[in-house]
C-alpha cells in the first residue's frame, strides 16, 4: 500500500482540526467544571468511575420518578449504601444533590455557593466520582414547591479503598 504524501497527510490533519467538537453531555460538563474548581484549590482531578456513575444515576432516577428530593431514598438508602450496592469499596465518600437547575454550569455554580457541597467538591482526598442527571418531563411538583423540578442531579465522590 503506498504511503500518503505529506500533502494528503496535511489535508487529513486540517480536516480533523476543523471538525466541529463533539458536544459534551451534562455529566462530562459537570466533571470539567468541578475539576477546574479543584485545580484552582490545588486538588487533583476526579476520575469518573462506572460504579459511582451507576450509584448516582439510581438516586437521581429515584428522586425524579418517586417525586422527592433528599439524600435519603424513600427506601431508606443513603449514598453509602447505594455506592456499596454497586460493588464499590471506599475509604471516604460524599454526595451532592440538586434539583431544578437546567444546565451543568448552573448546578456547579449552586454547589460552589453552598459550603457543604463546596467542601465535598474541593476535598482533595476524593479521587473518583459519579455524576448523573435525570430529566423527568412529566414531573409533578414535590411538597413545598409550586413548580415541577424536572432536572435531578447527583454527584458522588469517593476515595477508593
Amino acid at each position: 500500500m503506498p504511503r500518503p504524501s505529506w500533502a494528503s497527510a496535511a489535508l487529513i490533519a486540517l480536516s480533523v482540526a476543523l471538525a466541529p467538537p463533539l458536544a459534551a453531555g451534562p455529566a462530562e460538563s459537570v466533571l470539567s467544571a468541578v475539576n477546574a474548581a479543584r485545580a484552582k484549590a490545588g486538588c487533583g482531578p476526579l476520575r469518573p468511575n462506572p460504579k459511582l456513575m451507576a450509584a448516582a444515576r439510581s438516586h437521581a432516577r429515584a428522586m425524579a420518578e418517586q417525586d422527592f428530593f433528599a439524600h435519603a431514598g424513600k427506601d431508606g438508602s443513603r449514598f453509602s449504601s447505594r455506592i456499596r450496592r454497586q460493588g464499590y469499596d471506599y475509604r471516604a465518600a460524599a454526595e451532592n444533590i440538586a434539583a431544578g437547575q437546567r444546565s451543568a454550569g448552573e448546578v456547579v455554580r449552586s454547589w460552589l455557593k453552598s459550603p457543604g457541597h463546596r467542601r465535598n467538591m474541593l476535598d482533595c482526598t476524593m479521587q473518583e466520582t459519579g455524576i448523573a442527571l435525570v430529566y423527568q418531563a412529566d414531573d409533578r411538583p414535590i411538597r413545598g414547591n409550586r413548580a415541577a423540578l424536572r432536572y435531578y442531579w447527583v454527584q458522588v465522590f469517593a476515595d477508593p479503598a
